[in-house]
């Protein structure tokens, strides 16, 4: 499996998106609290997610820019 392609966030969404559908067009009989309360717990769960992700990608930046202030100091010497 590519986890450029399937992330945990895709595969939530597509997860409450099949629950949101299913219980739509199938007749699930999920009442509407408690689709309710999927799409809330799959936002909350991707949100988290993707301030992990940004969180990361700080860390990443910030090493990189400390790498590049080393490299900097090596040649002024």
């Amino acid at each position: 499996m590519n986890s450029k392609w399937f992330s945990r966030k895709l595969l939530l969404t597509v997860f409450a998106v099949a629950i949101v559908a299913g219980s739509d067009l199938m007749g699930l009989g999920l009442s509407d609290d408690s689709l309710n309360a999927v799409v809330t717990l799959v936002i909350s769960a991707v949100g988290a997610q993707g301030l992990v992700d940004v969180s990361e990608a700080i860390r990443s930046g910030r090493k990189l820019a400390d790498a590049v202030e080393d490299v900097k100091e090596q040649a002024d010497v």
